[in-house]
């Protein structure tokens, strides 16, 4: 549930006022107050705007758990983008990216190769 207390802790801990940010922002000091109060939700836009402002994610304006344990996205990491965790090092990281660019190199020389072979047949 979108919780807009939080904007008034980020207003608060940075130190800027409500003015500045909803003219950052292009809203106005009723539209925010409104948000802020919960009388009326964010469009997206608008969320997203105060979130980079404050560079956090959008998601940390939400009042939510959700129970990772039974999603697997491939592995043994289990989570859903907001929360991760798993058993993938980061040496594995780097090495499958090695391999995926081995892969792409050879893909790009079957191409040129194949390429080659059709200006040769197009040519005689």
């Amino acid at each position: 549930m979108f919780n807009g207390l939080k904007i008034n802790n980020l207003i608060d801990r940075s130190g800027i006022t409500k003015v500045t940010l909803f003219t950052a922002i292009g809203l106005s000091k009723k539209g925010l107050d409104d948000i802020i109060s919960g009388t009326h939700a964010p469009r997206v836009t608008i969320l997203e705007s105060i979130a980079d402002y404050f560079k956090v994610p959008m998601d940390y304006f939400f009042d939510r758990e959700v129970d990772c344990s039974g999603i697997n996205i491939g592995h043994q990491v289990k989570g859903n983008g907001n929360n991760v965790s798993g058993d993938i090092t980061l040496s594995e990281c780097r090495k499958e990216i090695e391999h995926l660019k081995s892969l792409l190199e050879e893909k790009e020389r079957i191409i040129s190769e194949k390429e080659r072979t059709i200006q040769i047949l197009m040519n005689k």
